[in-house]
């Protein structure tokens, strides 16, 4: 049975959800994301998820029924997962996230690489050089928001929300257009600045730093057509993490079959920790 409860981590208040029992696997959403998004855009399909595994996800600070956080970057994102870890009672797990969330658990295993057991690195998002104007565009996004006003850009981005899956995909699964736009609507304007303000000063360390994660076993996965996911940092994690597999989705069956891949990991991660 999956229960939803508020957790104290540390200064945070987070939702937090829990399913299954064995092995733990952490899971974070991605910007502007929520557990109530991901549950209506359907991708990973987590009512399959197996049982005889404890899936965790939580909606990070200033998302879905999280309370509102200070202004973080991925690296304090990560220290909110293996806070959220060790308050479960959980020395060691496997992490995983989509976009910011596959940043978090990268920020994680980077801060305590001896307590990560595998990686899921979903869709990660744009990295090192091409980071500089990825974060230009949050920086012109803030300042429009200045303009149009916090409450009038929140709706906007809202409103935009199905424009962030590839063209391809969308013109297979139209449905999934509406389903992102449903799970825009928890975001206040205040927070989304917030957010975006986060997201604007957010990297990974150099590149040199991920060889402290080279024993860990990972699965990495990317699709076409998506600038903000760009292939070149599926393609980069996986030539610096020795252990990586990495999935790329062309077509809308390849989408399908994230969620079946997604738990072979995992399961076999598990059973080798």
């Amino acid at each position: 049975m999956s229960y939803s409860v508020r957790m104290r981590v540390g200064e945070l208040d987070l939702n937090v959800r829990q399913v299954g029992s064995g092995a733990p696997f952490l899971w974070a959403h991605g910007l502007l994301s929520s557990i109530e998004a991901e549950d209506a855009l359907d991708i990973l399909q987590w009512r399959h998820f197996p049982a005889s595994l404890r899936l965790v996800r939580y909606d990070a600070r200033g998302h879905g029924d999280s309370a509102p956080g200070a202004q973080a970057g991925w690296d304090a994102l990560g220290q909110d997962m293996l806070s959220l870890a060790t308050t479960l009672g959980e020395s060691r797990f496997i992490a995983g996230g989509w976009s910011m969330g596959c940043a978090s658990a990268l920020h994680a295993a980077l801060q305590a690489p001896a307590r990560i057991d595998g990686l899921v690195l979903m869709l990660p998002p744009t990295l090192w050089e091409a980071r500089v104007a990825q974060a230009a565009r949050y920086r012109r996004a803030i300042a429009l928001a200045q303009v149009m006003g916090p409450a009038r850009f929140a709706r906007l981005i809202a409103s935009e929300a199905g424009a962030a899956l590839p063209p391809w995909l969308l013109n297979a699964a139209p449905y999934l257009a509406a389903r992102a736009r449903h799970g825009m609507r928890q975001l206040g304007a205040p927070t989304l600045l917030t957010l975006y303000q986060g997201a604007a000063r957010s990297d990974l360390p150099p590149r040199a730093a991920l060889a402290a994660l080279s024993a860990i076993p990972a699965l990495i996965i990317g699709w076409t057509g998506d600038p903000v996911h760009p292939l070149e940092s599926a393609r980069e994690l996986q030539r610096l993490l020795p252990r990586s597999s990495l999935f790329i989705a062309q077509n809308h069956d390849d989408v399908l079959s994230i969620p079946a891949r997604l738990r072979a990991f995992v399961q076999a991660t598990a059973r080798r920790a």
